[in-house]
């Protein structure tokens, strides 16, 4: 009899062990429906774009920035090398596209940029251009990035030296400016400019644009060629300027042999003309006489009223 308890009670043991077990395993398999059930019913979360902050991981934010910012052959050519050299007359060609800035919650964007060009010592060249992105984003525009053109052309008259544009963009959401400098080698003419009426870099030559004379010498018959550049005229409050000048040759006892037609000069460009070149050319006769002469240079500022004048000698064999 105590057997059969035993056994029956080992039985009954083994069966509610079983029971239970079979119902710990109904819990969780009825816990891990759940879970799968709740997970299932959340939103897939949306595509973040790189350029939206986080509380969460500030370190990954990404800053505001200029990129494939490039000189170009032409408007919209090939990149061209940056150290490359321009002449006066020709036109800049300057590419750029901006990155990292922050998207709403709206998804739109608010971005300014300006673009300025300057000479070496900061004066304006030509005029400065700007304007706003201010814009929704598609879904597909996860990677977008605005693109900024500007083509300044160097003045006719500008002088050698390193130019430069300056460039200057602003993240109205994120509150962040990003600015720099693009450096441009220009291979113009150089001339020493000065706060009083001159002429500078006078000089003879036998031909138009030909080699310096450090003795002029001709003889009769003879092409003499000379040119110069006048500065330190003054200019009004629109760049315009008023420039005079007349010349002369005069023989060693001061006799005046031959005068040029005088000539007046006026302009007012958007940047400052702040020297003029000028030529003269004279013919030689055959039976001219040997000796010392002088050219007389005079020039006259409309503006300021003021007057100088130059001697320039030369002699004939």
């Amino acid at each position: 009899m105590d057997v059969f308890r035993e056994s029956r009670r080992r039985d009954w043991l083994a069966a509610w062990t079983r029971h239970a077990a079979w119902r710990s395993s109904l819990a969780l398999l009825a816990i891990a429906c759940g879970l799968s059930a709740t997970l299932s019913a959340q939103p897939a979360a949306p595509a973040s774009r790189p350029s939206v902050s986080s509380d969460e991981d500030e370190s990954s934010e990404e800053k505001l920035s200029l990129v494939n910012l490039d000189l170009l052959d032409s408007r919209d050519g090939f990149a061209i090398p940056p150290e490359t050299h321009f002449l006066p007359g020709e036109t800049i060609h300057l590419f750029f596209q901006i990155k990292g800035y922050q998207v709403s919650l709206e998804d739109r964007v608010s971005l300014r940029y300006k673009t300025e060009a300057r000479d070496p010592k900061g004066r304006r060249f030509y005029r400065d251009n700007g304007g706003v992105v201010n814009v929704e984003l598609a879904p597909q525009d996860e990677n977008w990035m605005p693109v900024v053109r500007y083509s300044p052309r160097i003045p006719d008259h500008a002088g050698g030296g390193t130019y430069s544009i300056r460039i200057s963009v602003r993240d109205e959401l994120a509150g962040s400016t990003v600015e720099t400098k693009v450096p441009v080698e220009v291979d113009g003419t150089r001339v020493y400019t000065a706060d009083e009426l001159v002429v500078r870099q006078f000089r003879f030559s036998r031909e138009e644009d030909g080699a310096d004379l450090a003795d002029p010498v001709f003889d009769a018959g003879d092409e003499i060629w000379a040119s110069f550049f006048i500065t330190g005229y003054k200019m009004r409050q629109d760049n315009s300027y008023d420039v005079e000048s007349d010349a002369s040759v005069i023989d060693a006892q001061g006799e005046r042999m031959f005068a040029f037609e005088p000539r007046d000069e006026q302009g007012h460009p958007f940047y400052p003309r702040l020297w003029l070149p000028a030529k003269i050319r004279l013919d030689l006769d055959e039976d001219i006489p040997p000796g010392s002469y002088t050219v007389v240079l005079r020039v006259r500022d409309g503006v300021s009223g003021s007057d100088a004048t130059e001697r320039y000698s030369f002699r004939i064999r």
